[in-house]
């Protein structure tokens, strides 16, 4: 490689680690015209589109990388991570573990092949792998941040405090650590108070970037409620809200037109009528609004020994939205595609990726509720369960948690969430005057209030039996994975009924909910 070029290599490294993608997919472009031999340029192209979200072509750059050099172990491990993003999971486990046999010690390939695990819920493999990992490497805090995720599923709440303790005595600002212990541990007791302390002082640094003042203010935020301070409480959800509106420019007009878009389809046909599918697999589908108590719902019916959780898995929403749109827009003219397409087999093979053999399978994707009718055509046999609570109270409580994925772009503007919830009604009001009888509704307060009596019902609305399980829900170590899980390992509780009133100075918000 001759000296001009290793300077040009230099300057897209740096590009690339400052974020400026597109310059790197800019250049790397012209220079592998010139040098279409070089792997490390087609490794750094296929970087830059992964992290765009451009995962085809980010494929098709680390598999030129490899036919050029076969022993570029980092292609082939960036490959992988592309195909598990893609959730194309045996291939991605194939290059792992193909890696592995290369080179058993290679910690990126470990470590890939432990979240592949985690994300496919073989939580005791994906544990093995990361301990191997820290035998090799100890000084890793992410690993530590990925034992805790999965120890909270197991509800061995204590250890997985210990080891986000141990990712932080590695990392002082690893503030996705802080973040995450914030949702596990009470601001009350004061043997906490020393944590606390350390946010406030990790914040006042005027170095920080976005996405850590924005897990700092939502840390914050929750410890400061725990202590009844709600204005001091506000003030840093508030800010923590405005920075990441900022970084992710939400477009809530897009879901309206969606919206009028979906309707405008099923309002000319009967779904009633459409029964060309089968589904040999019995299923559950939980939605609605995040923080409706929809993981309460998840945690109760997956206790019973039939059922089993894939928890938010998305499958059915991005295919949904893969068949039916181009440039993010719904195009009509697509629909008829999809339901020449057999979804239910697409879903059915998609979950033997999973560990989760139960009868029924749970599946709590909260944007289903946009594609209802498509739901009730493809699984037709399904039961649908929409959970809603006090809509002030799940407001508020929206946006107070911190969101992953790309589907909750709209949760950190007071007006967006208000702008979104009259949506996600009005796309309620169609289904349930279109197929009312298939859809069972439950109400948030009516559960914490009437427990046993909800529960029964629901149940007998899925058909099952009732098991006692299902009453000790917060007991059982099925795997879920939210924002609320430190919340639904608790019995059923009274107190976020009505928390719009404990933010007394704040009575004004979403007064238009």
């Amino acid at each position: 490689m001759d000296q001009k070029l290793r300077n040009e290599i230099q300057i897209l490294v740096n590009n690339y680690k400052y974020g400026d993608f597109k310059k790197v997919l800019s250049k790397c472009s012209y220079l592998v015209k010139k040098y279409p031999k070089n792997d490390f340029l087609w490794n750094l192209t296929g970087l830059s589109f992964q992290r765009i979200g451009k995962q085809e072509n980010a494929v098709t750059s680390f598999k030129n990388a490899i036919d050029h050099n076969p022993k570029n172990n980092s292609a082939k491990n960036n490959l992988g991570i592309s195909y598990k993003i893609m959730r194309r999971y045996s291939e991605a486990e194939k290059i792992f573990s193909e890696l592995l046999i290369d080179n058993p010690n290679y910690v990126n390939a470990i470590i890939n092949l432990a979240n592949l695990k985690k994300d496919t819920y073989f939580l005791d493999e994906a544990t093995s792998y990361y301990k191997k990992a820290l035998s090799i490497d100890e000084n890793l805090p992410e690993l530590h941040l990925n034992i805790s995720s999965i120890l909270q599923v197991k509800n061995k709440m204590d250890e997985a405090k210990e080891h986000l303790f141990k990712a932080l005595k590695l990392k002082n600002n690893f503030t996705r650590a802080d973040q995450t212990l914030s949702m596990l541990l009470d601001y009350k007791n004061e043997d906490n108070s020393d944590h606390l302390s350390s946010m406030l002082n990790k914040i006042k640094d005027s170095g920080l970037v976005d996405n850590d003042k924005i897990l700092l203010n939502f840390a914050l935020g929750k410890a400061f409620e725990d202590k009844k301070d709600y204005e001091n409480s506000f003030k840093y959800y508030e800010k923590g809200n405005y920075i990441k509106e900022i970084n992710i420019k939400s477009n809530i007009d897009s879901y309206k037109k969606k919206a009028e878009k979906i309707k405008n389809y099923f309002s000319k046909i009967n779904v009633e009528k459409i029964t060309k599918f089968t589904d040999d697999r019995k299923k559950i589908f939980i939605l609605g609004l995040p923080r409706s108590g929809t993981t309460l719902l998840e945690k109760i019916i997956s206790s019973h020994p039939k059922v089993g959780s894939v928890s938010e898995i998305g499958f059915i929403y991005e295919k949904i939205n893969e068949y039916i749109t181009t440039n993010n827009k719904i195009d009509e003219t697509k629909i008829d595609t999809l339901m020449n397409k057999n979804l239910s087999k697409e879903y059915n093979a998609f979950l033997k990726s999973f560990n989760v053999q139960e009868e029924y399978i749970l599946d709590k994707t909260l944007t289903n509720f946009w594609y209802i009718g498509f739901i009730k055509i493809f699984f037709p046999n399904s039961k649908i369960i929409h959970s809603y609570r006090n809509a002030r109270d799940n407001c508020l409580s929206i946006y107070k948690n911190l969101f992953g994925g790309n589907r909750t772009d709209w949760t950190y503007d007071i007006k967006n969430i208000q702008k979104y919830v009259k949506i996600y009604r009005e796309m309620m009001d169609f289904w349930k005057n279109k197929i009312d009888k298939k859809i069972y509704e439950i109400n948030y307060e009516d559960l914490v209030q009437n427990q046993e009596i909800e529960i029964k019902n629901l149940l007998n609305f899925c058909s099952l039996e009732f098991e006692q399980e299902c009453l000790q829900h917060h007991k059982s170590k099925n795997p879920i994975k939210t924002v609320s899980i430190n919340q639904s390992r608790r019995p059923i509780y009274k107190d976020s009924v009505e928390l719009n009133l404990k933010y007394k100075k704040f009575n004004n918000l979403f007064k238009d909910i």
